[in-house]
Formats: C-alpha cells, structure tokens, sequence
C-alpha cells in the first residue's frame, strides 16, 4: 500500500514513560473541589494537545480561566476517601476522545448541600478536582458540556451513611487535563498547581 503523503500534519511527541523504583504515586483525590458556571468563563487556558512541545504538556493547560466580572470559583468538601475519578475511550476511528467521570460524594444531606444539587441539577458548569498531590484535574470543556446526576442517601439507622453524591461526567479530547493555573476564589487565589493559596509578592 503506498504510503499517504498527506499526513504530515502532526507532531511525533513519544517518548519513554519511565516510573523510578522509590516513587509514590498516590491514588485518589483530596477532600474538597471547585467549580463555576461554565457562562461565567469568558476565555478558556489553551489545551495544547498534539502541538506541544514534549508529551508531559499534551494534556496540561496554557494560561488561566479568565471569569466574568464579580465571578468566583466555589469550593465544595468531600467525604475523605470516597470519591472516584476515571477516564474511558469514546467515539469511533477518526474521532476517538474520552469520557472523563467522577463521583463526587460530599458529606450530609442538610438544608445547603441539598440547595447546592438543586441548582447543579439543571445547569452546566466546570469542575476542578485536585489530585492527592494538589494538581488540578478538570472535569468540563469549551467544546463539550459536563453531565450532573446528582443524589442522596439518608440510611435507615443511625450507622448507615448520610450523604450527598453528585455523579459528573464530560466528554473531552484528553484525559481530565491539568490545570496548573491559577483558580479566583472568594476571599482567596489557589494555585491549580499545588492547590495552595498563591501569596502575592512582595514589592521591591
């Protein structure tokens, strides 16, 4: 078969994927999460994708979530533990991409957690979910919109679980990206980083 000529469009990013006896990589995530109103985003950080430079930048965000005036990032507590994220092949040949999920399990069913999924239940927003390590997985892009199935559980007896479970899921062309960049809350900038409040430096 005669070798296509036209397919000289994309970068060759391979590279050995090398994991060092002694290294941790903890599973999981921490016990909190962000998330906006996608309309509150005005302009998205760049996905480099196959134009990256090296292949650890392929699905690591450019930039930083630029948000409507007054716009803030919420942030959510977890149940430590409990929530579980994952990453599955979509599509078909030619447009292969993923579905990115997490389930998402927060802890009582009380009058504001229950407002929160109220809301959530019909509206579209972008999650951030920090790994065990403090770096910013998202959940939500500009081409794709995130899916909310959300519910509680109050238990028959007094040692049954009581809590609040929002199931997320989004289709994306990478694996839950990375957000390194920075995250406006109210009262506080978080770095997508580490998940560490940025401090400003000091003047000279």
């Amino acid at each position: 078969m005669p070798k296509n000529t036209a397919c000289t469009g994309t970068n060759n990013l391979y590279d050995n994927v090398e994991f060092c006896p002694g290294q941790v990589s903890l599973p999981g995530v921490r016990d909190h999460f962000y998330f906006i109103r996608k309309k509150e985003i005005t302009k998205w950080p760049t996905l480099p994708l196959n134009s990256a430079e090296s292949l650890d930048k392929v699905a690591v965000y450019v930039g930083n979530f630029t948000l409507a005036a007054d716009a803030k990032f919420h942030r959510v507590d977890l149940v430590p533990s409990e929530s579980e994220p994952k990453s599955d092949q979509a599509g078909s040949y030619g447009s292969y991409h993923f579905t990115n999920s997490i389930k998402l399990v927060l802890p009582g069913t009380a009058e504001k957690v229950t407002g929160l999924i109220t809301e959530l239940n019909n509206d579209n927003v972008v999650i951030l979910v920090p790994q065990r390590d403090g770096k910013c997985r998202v959940f939500g892009s500009a081409g794709f919109d995130v899916t909310i199935k959300p519910s509680q559980e109050w238990g028959k007896g007094s040692n049954d679980a009581n809590t609040t479970t929002i199931e997320v899921s989004c289709e994306d062309r990478a694996a839950t990206p990375f957000y390194p960049g920075t995250i406006e809350t109210d009262g506080a900038t978080i770095s997508g980083e580490t998940d560490e409040e940025v401090t400003a430096e000091p003047e000279p």
